[in-house]
């Protein structure tokens, strides 16, 4: 005897199960069904599974959710599982914003695999970077992934699609590519006594220490003041600052990579710095002592409507903005501009090219190689030079 399985249908040697759901819109029941299983069982095990949700609140009505709806959803489960980062979170919005701009309108589970690739592929033809692609590739998959894990989706066309191909140009190749924007001496001299100039004593230390360690702008607002060790003249960087809704709440995330985690050497001139910024900090702390945040000590505090909490990532660089402008020097310079200055500097001064790395935090960087190399071509030529001159007259 066959075994009845309730609420199960059969139609065309297929069987589904049918469950009823609440309208969101008009609060009525509404009977659904779901997809074709070759057996009965199969689909009665399917209808069970959804019942649990209906009653846990779980249940995601899988056959008209649309890609836009499902990034949405997937973005809040993303965020509360606690094992990324906020600014990841945001990057990971973001780009998904683009995917929803293209296909958003399609449901979830209608996606093909052609559809998907056709719009890799459209959007290099657009102008966007291998970068920009790869990060919206990456935060499409991820949330592919998640839909085939609650079985919102039974396949998943992001599997098989392909990174469009960014090939060099012999153009490319010849020019050696763009170096990227930073300071010469010279220029970083103007720079930080513009600075000095314009009054704001705080400002001043906090872009010198900038210049003179290659931090991070992030690293730079987090530190406190138990992170300076002047004896052994190193700052310890084990955390970033964060603030997506302003400075009052603020974050302090784990830096950008492990190799992030580091302690940097520092320089008589970035301890004289630092001190003055101690002093000055005192100062301060005691003419607004009735309304200073002391929960954490931090090196660069804010000095206007909230004393004492950590001094803004984005204030801080459009001071650095205003100072470039006051000092002529091109307006493409930003806060990062000044760790490949850093590296320039170092290069300069004969430090080799993995120290420089690990004191920026990187275990490699490319961008990092070609200022590095940029730099010392003149002493590779010396270096040519040389061996000739060694050689000289022996041939």
């Amino acid at each position: 005897m066959i075994k009845k399985y309730p609420k199960v249908r059969s139609r065309n040697g297929l069987f589904t199960y049918r469950y009823d759901v609440t309208d969101p819109t008009t609060g009525k029941r509404v009977q659904k069904e779901t997809i074709s299983y070759p057996t009965a069982k199969k689909a009665y095990e399917a209808g069970l599974i959804i019942e649990h949700k209906l009653r846990t609140g779980g249940y995601i009505d899988e056959t008209n959710l649309t890609i836009s709806e499902w990034a949405d959803k997937w973005i809040e489960i993303y965020k509360v599982s606690g094992r990324v980062k906020p600014r990841t979170v945001d990057i990971r919005r973001e780009s998904l914003q683009r995917i929803k701009n293209k296909i958003g309108g399609i449901k979830l589970r209608d996606l093909s695999t052609l559809q998907y690739q056709t719009m890799l592929n459209d959007l290099k033809d657009q102008g966007y970077s291998y970068s920009t692609i790869s990060l919206a590739h990456v935060a499409v998959q991820l949330m592919y992934k998640t839909a085939l894990q609650l079985e919102v989706i039974e396949t998943d066309p992001t599997e098989r699609a392909e990174m469009p191909v960014f090939e060099i140009t012999v153009q490319e190749l010849e020019n050696g590519g763009e170096l990227p924007k930073y300071l010469e001496k010279e220029e970083l001299g103007l720079f930080l006594r513009t600075a000095m100039g314009e009054g704001d004593v705080q400002r001043f230390h906090a872009l010198f220490t900038l210049s003179y360690t290659g931090l991070r702008i992030g690293e730079l607002c987090a530190l406190k003041t138990s992170d300076i060790d002047y004896v052994n003249k190193k700052i310890s960087i084990t955390k970033t600052l964060y603030h997506p809704e302003g400075i009052e709440k603020y974050i302090l995330g784990t830096p950008k990579t492990k190799s992030s985690i580091r302690k940097v050497d520092i320089g008589d001139s970035v301890i004289k710095i630092l001190k003055k910024q101690e002093a000055w900090r005192n100062e301060f702390k005691m003419s607004r002592r009735h309304e200073y945040y002391e929960k954490e000590e931090f090196v660069f505090v804010n000095d206007r409507k909230l004393p004492g909490m950590p001094i803004s990532p984005i204030r801080l660089a459009e001071y650095m903005k205003k100072i470039i402008r006051e000092a002529n020097l091109p307006e493409t310079i930003t806060p990062h501009s000044l760790r490949h200055t850093y590296t320039s500097l170092m290069a300069e001064a004969g430090v080799e090219l993995p120290a420089i790395q690990k004191l920026l935090g990187h275990k490699k960087n490319q961008i990092t190689e070609v200022v590095y190399l940029h730099v010392t071509k003149s002493k590779r030529r010396e270096a040519v030079d040389k061996l000739d001159a060694l050689m000289d007259g022996l041939i």
